[in-house]
C-alpha cells in the first residue's frame, strides 16, 4: 500500500517548495512533479501517477487545485479512486476520502475551486473590456519608428533583409510582412 504525492506548478517562475515539505511531511513515499496548466485533463505525469495507483494505495496533494481547476474533472478523478479503491488526500484542504465527509468536502471544495478559477477570468475579462473601452492599446506596442527606418533602408541601401532586421532591432519576418504589406520596391540594387 503505497502512500504516492503529486505535486503541480503552472510555470517555471513556480516552484514546488511549500508542496514538497508538505508531502514529505505527510510521508508519502514517492513524488511526481509537473510543469503544467491544471485546466489541462490530460497531463504526462497524472497519467503516470494514475497508471501506477494500485487497490488500497493513497494520492497525496497539496491542494485541490494542483490535482484539477476544473470540478467536472476532479469528481471523474474521485469517481474513479472510488471504483479502483484508491484513497485520496488534499493536506491543505484537510480530505481524506476514506471518511463520508472527507468525499463530501471533496465535492465542495472542488466547486469553490471552479467558481474561483470562474470569477478570476471574468475579473480579467472585464479589466480588458474596460481598458479597451478607455481606449487603451492592448497587447504589444506597435514598433512604428522601427518599421519605417526599416522601410527606407529597404528601399534606398544595399543591406539585406536580415541585416535591416538586425540593424532596426526587428525580426525578418515583420521586416518582410511590412514590405509586402506596403508593396514597397527597392530603388538600388
Amino acid at each position: 500500500m503505497a502512500v504516492i504525492g503529486y505535486m503541480r506548478v503552472s510555470t517555471h517562475q513556480q516552484k514546488f517548495d511549500s508542496q514538497q515539505k508538505a508531502l514529505e511531511r505527510y510521508g508519502v513515499d514517492f513524488i511526481y512533479k509537473e510543469r503544467e496548466s491544471g485546466r489541462k485533463s490530460s497531463r504526462s505525469e497524472l497519467n503516470k501517477v494514475l497508471s501506477c495507483l494500485k487497490s488500497g494505495d493513497t494520492l497525496v496533494i497539496f491542494k485541490l487545485d494542483r490535482l484539477s481547476r476544473g470540478t467536472k474533472q476532479l469528481l471523474n478523478l474521485l469517481e474513479e479512486f472510488d471504483r479502483r479503491n484508491i484513497h485520496f488526500v488534499s493536506i491543505q484542504n484537510n480530505i481524506d476520502t476514506t471518511t463520508a465527509m472527507g468525499r463530501f468536502f471533496f465535492t465542495v471544495m472542488g466547486a469553490f475551486a471552479e467558481m474561483e478559477a470562474e470569477l478570476i477570468r471574468e475579473r480579467v475579462m472585464a479589466g480588458l473590456d474596460a481598458a479597451r473601452e478607455n481606449g487603451k492599446q492592448l497587447g504589444r506596442p506597435p514598433r512604428t519608428q522601427e518599421v519605417k527606418e526599416a522601410l527606407e533602408l529597404y528601399t534606398n541601401s544595399d543591406l539585406s533583409v536580415p541585416e535591416i532586421a538586425k540593424k532596426c532591432n526587428l525580426s525578418v519576418p515583420t521586416v518582410y510582412n511590412h514590405i509586402k504589406k506596403q508593396n514597397v520596391l527597392r530603388k538600388v540594387n
